[in-house]
């Protein structure tokens, strides 16, 4: 008997393309916080926006019998981080090249850290839309995905572009006021 689940939009995704191409925390949530039922609901919000195939980029193969149980495509491209990236970005960078001509959506995630799918898809807009690589970092931010020093870096962005109020969050850090 199948079960009815309820779609719910995941809590950080960012639309890079509406309804082609977006970039999220792994379904369900990412390491201790992941939860087999927020998955579901998650994964059916996916589908039910187009996503027809899924990239995943965690180093683990987690969710990926999830996808096969339920017959979405997956691509698996483990990454240690942002910093050694560089040659899976091109990878996918060529991935989403082909695949984004088909119809339907493409969703790239990582696990809890969402940097490197950031990353990625600020990289395509740029190259197949001229789209400022810094911009697409910071849409991305605005999102809620988490975008680190290392991400604007894999780009050759300079993270004070992407998150100009970074010294000020040094400063509140450093325990130096900020107020005037």
């Amino acid at each position: 008997m199948e079960v009815k689940v309820e779609p719910r939009e995941p809590r950080r995704i960012w639309w890079a393309r509406p309804r082609k191409l977006c970039a999220l925390e792994r379904p369900g949530g990412g390491g201790r916080s992941h939860r087999p039922e927020r998955r579901a609901a998650e994964l059916a919000h996916l589908r039910a926006s187009g996503v027809r195939l899924i990239v995943s980029t965690m180093r683990s193969r987690h969710n990926l019998a999830a996808y096969d149980a339920i017959e979405l495509a997956f691509h698996h491209v483990p990454v240690e981080s942002c910093a050694a990236g560089a040659e899976a970005l091109d990878e996918l960078l060529g991935l989403l090249r082909r695949e984004l001509r088909r119809a339907g959506a493409v969703a790239i995630h990582g696990d809890a850290r969402t940097d490197f799918a950031a990353a990625v898809c600020a990289a395509h807009l740029h190259t197949a839309h001229d789209v400022d690589p810094a911009s697409g970092l910071r849409a991305a931010a605005a999102a809620g995905l988490t975008v680190t020093p290392e991400a604007a870096r894999l780009l050759g962005v300079d993270y004070e572009d992407v998150q100009p109020r970074s010294r000020i969050a040094d400063s509140t850090a450093s325990g130096r006021s900020v107020t005037t």
